[in-house]
């Protein structure tokens, strides 16, 4: 590979960074605005002693420096700078101390002059908790102060054209041009001073140049000012390559023969910059796959368009071999047709036109030769025919057959009762036989079988399919088939039973050589539920024989009716042996084989007396059999007649102490079971109160009959107690310990009772309650508690002596022996 230019294009990378910093950046700038420029040279600010204050601003530039993006004052931190004129007496710098806080902040600086001369002023760190550093090289700036002069002033001087910082393709650098403004002397502008180029390429013309300019008015004031720009590489390097031999001797793209690349990269103006990638001179001369070789380039003029080249080379021919063979293969390594060879061809670099070819074999033997045809590759290089051969065994004639004898049991009427076996004998004058015989057993029957010779084949493959030869035979090997017909005699009963013997025919049928007699009937014998009858034997016409019993035919044969029995009543007799109702016998029918259609019935006498009869009823089995009604019978003792009864008296309504005695009852039974017992009475009591008297009567059967009468016991009529006593609630108010008379009068309907003993009183304390009625008793007796009847005025006195205690309440009662009562309340003084 071959390069051409200069090494520039690293310098000039290395100056546009000096531009854009005003040096290597390592800190933020602090800078001051006398200039557009941030560098390391020193700013002129113009004066006059006793004129005007000059001022500028201070500020941050973020350079990303430190090992950090973006500004150093983050967050809380802070920067504080002191401000320092070197000649007082010249000028002087307020504020002297000066804090940023973030990179946005700007500080403001008076310069007050003081006498002729020149003095510089700069900035020095006082506090940094940033973690960063700052540049105070492009703060600081020096002060000409000119005597006084009203009549002049300082000169102004700015730089057009070419820009600080700012990068130029190389020949479109603009002008550099100094613009003095000026009072006294005027406007007037100048080409700056530029400085060489400095940087790896600045031979040809590629790096960083300085312009600069200074003024001195006629009143002796000096204005400086300096940029600084970087001049690049506006073209990217050029690529180009030699093959030899220039075109492929192969085909298809192909070399056949060892080929040679020889790369060329020229870079004119920043070859210190130039890069390349791949761009390495090849000398091929292995056979190989296409494979891509490249080059790219670039460098500070840009980037050149990558360049590829393919080659591949193929110089060795193909290397062919036998594969299969595709045609009817026989057995033992044979065929039985032609065969059509395959064989392939290997190129593992440029690959075959025609990976793999066949050829058709000629003849038949058992060394049939087959050669490979001449096989190429895509490259051009080729391998001629019959590098490659393969032999074959082909036999394409199956053997031939012919009929020998035949064997099997013959039977009558020229049939053979079982299958017939024919032999069969094969040739083959190629080959060979695999088998030079083979027997074939006849399958079926019927008076025309087949036998065809089987199929013979021999050791190539080759096969004389079956049938070639054939025989036909009258084979019947299977017995007639026997199968029940119907009932030839037989009486049917009901549910398929048969309530006689039964006579059965069968049927015998033979679809090849037929039957002498087709038709036969066997009887049954004895009874049950699954009576078989056998069939008898028949023969066909070949000689087989079906043995009797090959069928069966089974029949449900019940030729006895049921037998009944009394099995007892649904209800039981009471003690004395009695039904009181009509009874209902079950009788039970029983048979061992169909079974009665209803194993169990009933019957229902009717009347009554000591001995009443119910016979059975009819019972039928499942076969039809029927023993008749009355087989069987039961008797049992009936009374459903009740007993008649009735009271000797009946009894009216009284009052208490008048009610007559309890009456008595007699009763008599018609309906043969005679009483159980006498009749009984109930229900009798004198109380005061309804009654309901019953008489009952029951007879041995167990019937009852029951009368009734009703009667009322009424109570006594009780009247007072009369005055001095007051009734309904209110309070009779009497001083305590003394005896009141309580009168009073008892009835039993109208008639007075006068007796002492009918009644008798009591005495009991009770809650005084508040707004009750009161009244007090007007008349008192003497002495102490005593009942009597006085007949003079005819009624009870109670004479009661009250207790003692004052402000106790009580309740006096009187009570009847038939429970009637009357009472008042009294209350103690």
């Amino acid at each position: 590979m071959r390069r051409t230019g200069t090494r520039a294009a690293a310098a000039v990378a290395a100056g546009t960074l000096v531009l854009a910093g005003g040096g290597v950046a390592f800190a933020d700038d602090i800078f001051n605005n006398l200039d557009a420029t941030i560098d390391a040279t020193a700013e002129v600010l113009p004066l006059n002693v006793g004129g005007a204050n000059g001022s500028t601003t201070l500020a941050v530039s973020p350079t990303g420096g430190d090992g950090k993006s973006g500004c150093n004052l983050t967050g809380s931190t802070t920067l504080t700078l002191n401000l320092t004129s070197s000649n007082a007496a010249v000028a002087t710098v307020s504020p002297s101390s000066v804090t940023f806080t973030s990179c946005g902040d700007t500080k403001v600086l008076t310069i007050r002059p003081v006498g002729a001369g020149s003095a510089n002023v700069t900035a020095s760190q006082a506090g940094n908790n940033t973690g960063g550093t700052f540049n105070l090289t492009s703060a600081a700036f020096t002060v000409n102060v000119a005597a006084p002069a009203p009549s002049n002033t300082a000169p102004i001087l700015n730089i057009s054209g070419a820009m600080n910082g700012k990068s130029y393709t190389k020949g479109d650098v603009p002008a550099a041009v100094c613009n003095v403004t000026d009072t006294e002397d005027g406007n007037k502008s100048f080409p700056a001073t530029l400085s060489a180029i400095s940087g790896q390429d600045a031979a040809t013309g590629i790096g960083v140049q300085e312009a600069s300019c200074s003024y001195t008015d006629k009143g002796g004031l000096t204005a400086a000012s300096s940029i600084t720009y970087g001049i690049t590489d506006g073209s990217a390097p050029v690529i180009s390559y030699t093959l030899s031999p220039t075109t492929p001797d192969g085909s298809d793209g192909w070399y056949k023969s060892a080929v040679a690349l020889d790369w060329t990269v020229t870079e004119g103006d920043s070859s210190s910059t130039l890069e390349m990638t791949g761009c390495k001179d090849q000398n091929i001369t292995e056979d190989q796959m296409a494979a891509d070789f490249t080059c790219s380039a670039t460098s500070a003029g840009g980037t050149a368009t990558t360049q590829t080249v393919n080659l591949k080379k193929d110089g060795t021919a193909p290397t062919v071999g036998y594969t299969d063979a595709t045609g009817t293969a026989g057995t033992n390594g044979w065929y039985t047709s032609d065969i059509l060879a395959t064989f392939t061809g290997t190129d593992t670099t440029s690959g075959l036109l025609t990976s793999t070819q066949q050829v058709a074999s000629s003849g038949e033997g058992a060394a049939v030769q087959v050669s490979s045809p001449a096989f190429a590759d895509i490259a051009g290089n080729t391998t001629p025919a019959g590098a490659a051969s393969e032999t074959f065994k082909i036999d394409k004639d199956a053997p031939d057959v012919s009929y020998t004898n035949e064997t099997g049991t013959l039977g009558t009427n020229g049939w053979y009762t079982s299958d017939v076996q024919a032999n069969f004998t094969a040739t083959d004058l190629i080959s060979g036989p695999l088998s030079a015989s083979q027997a074939v057993t006849s399958s079926g029957e019927g008076e025309s079988v087949t036998i065809q010779s089987p199929a013979f084949t021999d050791i190539a493959g080759n096969t004389r399919a079956a049938g070639a030869v054939s025989r036909s035979y009258k084979i019947d090997k299977t017995a007639p088939d026997v199968s029940y017909d119907e009932v030839a005699s037989g009486t049917l009963g009901t549910n398929d039973w048969y309530v006689s013997d039964v006579e059965a025919r069968f049927t015998a049928t033979d679809a090849t050589s037929g039957l002498p007699v087709s038709s036969q009937t066997v009887f049954s014998t004895g009874e049950g539920p699954e009576v078989k009858v056998a069939s008898p034997a028949f023969v066909d016409n070949a000689g087989n024989t079906t043995a009797a019993g090959a069928t069966a035919k089974s029949f449900k044969i019940d030729k006895t009716a049921p037998k009944v029995s009394y099995s007892g009543a649904t209800t039981s007799p009471n003690s004395n042996g009695w039904y009181k109702t009509d009874v209902v016998a079950t009788f039970t029918g029983t048979d061992d084989l169909s079974g009665p259609t209803s194993a169990m019935q009933t019957r229902t006498t009717t009347g009554e007396g000591a001995a009443v009869s119910v016979d059975s009823p009819a019972f039928t089995d499942g076969a039809g059999n029927t023993t008749p009604e009355g087989a069987t019978s039961a008797t049992f003792s009936i009374d459903k007649t009740a007993p008649s009864v009735s009271f000797t008296s009946n009894l009216g309504d009284s009052y208490f102490g008048a009610t007559p005695a309890a009456p008595g009852c007699k009763a008599s039974d018609d309906g043969g079971s005679g009483l159980d017992g006498s009749c009984t009475v109930s229900g009798y009591g004198p109380e005061v109160g309804k009654h309901f008297l019953t008489a009952t009567a029951v007879d041995r059967a167990g019937n009852s009959t029951t009368v009734s009468q009703s009667y009322e016991v009424k109570a006594w009529t009780l009247k007072g107690f009369y005055q001095p006593i007051d009734m309904n609630g209110v309070l009779n108010t009497v001083k305590s310990g003394s005896t009141v008379p309580a009168k009073f009068e008892v009835f039993a309907g109208t008639t007075e009772l006068t007796d002492p003993s009918l009644v008798q009183f009591s005495a009991a304390k009770i809650q005084c309650l508040s707004g009750a009625a009161e009244d007090a008793v007007e008349v008192v007796a003497t002495g102490n508690t005593v009942l009597r009847y006085d007949s003079i005025a005819g009624q009870f006195v109670y004479n009661w002596k009250t207790p003692t205690g004052a402000g106790n309440c009580y309740k006096l009662t009187m009570t009847g022996k038939d429970g009637s009562s009357i009472s008042a309340n009294f209350k103690l003084k």
